[in-house]
C-alpha cells in the first residue's frame, strides 16, 4: 500500500499501519519498480484528489480500478470492503459472486460447490460458522495449494462480522483442492 501525502510525497505503508519515513520522499515509479498490482484504490476528495489528478499519469493500470468521490464515512468502508479483499503472502483466494439467503435458520452463501452457513451461538461465548459441499455434507478434506488444511467450521465472538468470516470462508474454500 502506498500512501500519498500532499507536500510529503509517496510512502509505503505497512501491514501494522505504520508508514515508513525512510521512504517518505521515493518518487512514485520507484515505489512501484518491480509490483504488478492487481487493483488500484484511490480514496480522497477536494485538493487532495487534485494532487492524485496531477500524479494519475505515473499509476499504473490495473484490471481493477475505482475512485471515489464520496462523503469520508463512506470512503471509510469502501476502503475497508476494498483492504478485506487483500491477500497475505502466499494466500489464493477464490473470487466470484457469493450468493446470500437469509432463512429462519440463519445467513448462508454460497460460492461453487461450497455452502458456508451460520449455525448459531456456541458456549460460552461465540457464533459457528460451517462450510458445507452441496449435498449438505461437511467440507472436509480440503487443503490450501500450499498444503495447509483447512477447517470446514469456525467460531468468531462477534455475530455483526458473520458475513466478512464467512465470505472469507468461502472464498478459500473453493480456491481450495481435495486433500487425498
Amino acid at each position: 500500500m502506498i500512501l500519498a501525502v500532499p507536500g510529503q510525497g509517496f510512502c509505503l505503508w505497512d501491514s501494522v499501519g505504520n508508514a515508513e519515513t525512510q521512504n517518505r520522499q521515493s518518487p512514485l515509479p520507484v515505489l512501484l519498480a518491480h509490483v504488478d498490482p492487481d487493483d488500484t484504490l484511490v480514496v480522497a476528495d477536494g485538493d487532495d484528489l487534485d494532487w492524485i489528478d496531477h500524479h494519475a499519469a505515473l499509476l499504473p493500470l490495473c484490471r481493477t480500478m475505482e475512485r471515489t468521490r464520496n462523503s469520508v464515512i463512506q470512503q471509510r468502508g469502501q476502503f475497508r470492503t476494498w483492504l478485506d479483499r487483500g491477500l497475505d503472502t502466499g494466500e489464493i483466494m477464490a473470487g466470484g459472486h457469493i450468493c446470500w439467503t437469509k432463512v429462519a435458520q440463519g445467513l448462508s452463501g454460497r460460492l461453487g460447490e461450497f455452502i458456508a452457513r451460520y449455525s448459531g451461538p456456541v458456549r460460552p461465548r461465540g457464533h459457528q460458522i460451517v462450510i458445507e459441499l452441496t449435498d449438505g455434507t461437511s467440507a472436509t478434506g480440503f487443503m490450501t495449494p500450499q498444503g495447509d488444511l483447512l477447517k470446514p467450521e469456525a467460531i468468531i465472538s462477534n455475530k455483526a462480522h458473520l458475513r466478512k468470516h464467512m465470505a472469507a470462508m468461502l472464498r478459500r474454500f473453493a480456491s481450495a483442492i481435495p486433500h487425498y
